[in-house]
């Protein structure tokens, strides 16, 4: 996680309780989240004593944060305290993981119509991922570790979905070479090595296809005792028989 000034220049959010109240608060931008639930979230279930003087004082630094980072003005404003609890304000733009669904959705909308737009799109989308979401902060809160899986999730559907434009628009080789990368980072992916299988038989390098075919299958029925799928198998029969 990382903050960026009005220069664009990183910012550090120093302490992991602030980090996580931080992260916290971006899961529902603009929306008052309870102090009883920050208070779960922050300790799990087992806050210190004086549980609202403390949760008082990780606001307290993350707003001198917030002013460090937009001047004292902008910063002070961002983090509102109400009734129930605090929120914290965000432009449009400013939130990475909203920009990639705006991105990777409308990707999805436009791809039958306008490909190249879509392609762009879903670049620029899965540009802006720069490694695991919350990986500071993840292990400490639930929320954070099941909105994590779920970002992660759409980032490799959108990396799936990337590759697919580029394999209709004939990109065989680019494909093979980001496919190898992300076979191995993502192994029970099946419709990566799909996807890989198709690029290979499309450049001719059939037995290259049926190598790759022949692992996925074999680790799939050492390690869960299943069979590939029928995609998975169309593909590799598809492979073979490309001129």
């Amino acid at each position: 996680m990382r903050m960026c000034d009005n220069s664009g220049q990183s910012v550090e959010v120093c302490g992991v309780h602030r980090r996580t109240l931080l992260a916290l608060l971006l899961l529902s931008p603009g929306k008052v989240v309870s102090r009883e639930q920050l208070v779960e979230q922050l300790w799990r279930g087992a806050p210190p004593q004086g549980e609202t003087n403390a949760l008082q004082a990780h606001i307290a630094r993350l707003r001198r944060e917030l002013e460090r980072c937009f001047g004292s003005e902008k910063g002070e404003s961002r983090l509102s305290t109400s009734t129930f609890g605090y929120s914290l304000h965000v432009e449009q733009g400013e939130l990475d993981l909203e920009v990639f669904d705006t991105l990777r959705l409308t990707a999805r909308q436009v791809a039958d119509a306008d490909p190249p737009a879509a392609t762009d799109m879903l670049q620029q989308a899965v540009e802006l991922w720069s490694g695991p979401a919350f990986a500071e902060v993840r292990e400490r809160s639930d929320r954070l570790y099941a909105a994590a899986v779920q970002a992660e999730e759409h980032y490799v559907l959108a990396l799936e979905e990337f590759v697919e434009l580029n394999l209709e628009r004939g990109h065989y080789d680019w494909v093979i070479g980001r496919l190898k990368a992300l076979t191995a980072q993502y192994p029970y992916r099946e419709r990566l090595f799909e996807q890989l299988i198709i690029a290979l038989g499309k450049t001719g390098r059939r037995a290259e296809a049926a190598e790759v075919f022949r692992r996925v299958r074999s680790e799939m029925v050492n390690e869960f005792g299943l069979e590939p799928s029928s995609d998975l198998n169309r593909a590799f029969q598809h492979a073979l028989e490309d001129e």
